[in-house]
């Protein structure tokens, strides 16, 4: 039976910053599964783990940390034939750290093997997670995302622990001088934001393919160190060098802009910028205890967008996320801008933060904190 999505012609674009890789032409042939036609949900994050043996200032599992569950292999496999049929068309396997997971190699080639056309996996790049991917190869994976909170030991290290900047950095090098297409993501928090670009140097130099800046959330362990966040000028101010640097450069670089001036807003709009992504059911984030959401911005609530029970999606009956991404469509969620100007804004600032950020300071308005845009024009 042919979908919708199984028609090249009609699939939506990913308008976010998504990039979308062809199967290599020797690439073993995907197992068929049938998708539910018109399916979303086409950006599928699965936490296989929720351990990691780093303790990062900003990392957004919080307590999920200290709990360390685990998905057993038969979940993996049944959740991601489920995801699969549900639309899923690109993968994207997480953690805590994904690769101490016992059977993260098993659950990236079955991403592959049910049909995903794209797996990513995002990895903090130390030596278990090395070993790991010397049983792999660049066809398995779409592009590997290594986290690198600073441009040099000082700033990452006091973030992620000491040592842990070189050996990433020696990870990541292994992996681009072996063919992987290979990015990195940077949190910039108020201590490493002035020594973060240095890694568009090092990207350069190495040949990372893209570089990724995000700022600093108060969620999961940010709770505790709010004190690092950057307000949302500043960080508009910085995404400002951000889109004056990039072009001096040979790697791609993306930001996440998260807040925006109003003059700012018809520039994302042309990029495709819609407004709140969770409306769109594009994503869906999987944790070992079985919740789903759709925003990660919200993972430290009850909001979840359903449960999975069973190998089946059961949604979350309660007031969940999907209800709070839909109420500025009816109510301005902050004053009544929003057709000018944020498009609805972010309805989960109300929950996380106690207010919306255009509340404090006038001429900011939020962006969806799921939007990547690019620093300068892609190829």
């Amino acid at each position: 039976m042919t979908t919708f999505l199984d028609l090249p012609h009609l699939r939506p674009r990913d308008d976010y910053g998504h990039a979308r890789m062809p199967r290599r032409a020797d690439a073993p042939a995907p197992e068929h599964i049938d998708r539910i036609a018109y399916g979303r949900f086409r950006n599928v994050y699965l936490y296989i783990t929720e351990a990691c043996q780093l303790r990062c200032e900003h990392c957004y599992m919080g307590e999920r940390l200290e709990r360390a569950l685990k998905m057993p292999l038969p979940q993996i496999t049944e959740t991601l034939r489920t995801w699969r049929r549900m639309g899923g068309s690109k993968l994207t396997i997480l953690g805590g750290e994904p690769t101490l997971h016992p059977n993260y190699i098993e659950a990236i080639r079955l991403g592959r093997q049910l049909g995903y056309e794209d797996v990513i996996t995002t990895t903090n790049a130390q030596k278990p997670a090395a070993r790991k991917f010397r049983q792999l190869e660049p066809a398995d994976f779409a592009y590997v995302q290594v986290s690198l909170d600073g441009g040099s030991a000082a700033t990452h290290d006091q973030v992620r622990g000491e040592g842990t900047f070189d050996v990433a950095l020696e990870t990541t090098a292994e992996l681009a001088g072996r063919g992987f297409d290979t990015r990195i993501i940077c949190t910039v928090n108020r201590a490493n934001r002035g020594d973060a670009l240095k890694l568009l140097d090092l990207a350069d130099e190495i040949g990372v393919s893209l570089v990724k800046f995000h700022v600093f959330s108060t969620i999961g362990t940010g709770h505790g160190n709010a004190d690092m966040a950057m307000g949302p000028s500043a960080w508009v101010t910085y995404c400002d060098v951000i889109n004056q640097v990039a072009p001096a450069y040979k790697t791609r670089v993306w930001y996440q802009p998260t807040y925006a001036r109003r003059n700012q807003m018809s520039r994302y709009a042309a990029e495709g910028y819609q407004g709140c992504i969770g409306r769109t059911l594009d994503r869906i984030s999987i944790f070992p205890d079985g919740r789903c959401y759709v925003c990660s911005y919200l993972f430290d609530t009850d909001l979840n967008f359903a449960r999975m029970q069973d190998g089946q999606v059961v949604l979350n009956r309660e007031a969940n996320e999907f209800d709070l991404f839909t109420q500025p469509l009816m109510t301005s969620a902050c004053g009544g801008c929003k057709a000018s100007a944020c498009q609805g804004g972010c309805p989960a600032e109300e929950v996380v933060m106690g207010g919306s950020s255009c509340a404090a300071e006038p001429d900011i308005v939020p962006v969806c904190r799921l939007w990547k845009s690019s620093a300068k024009p892609e190829d």
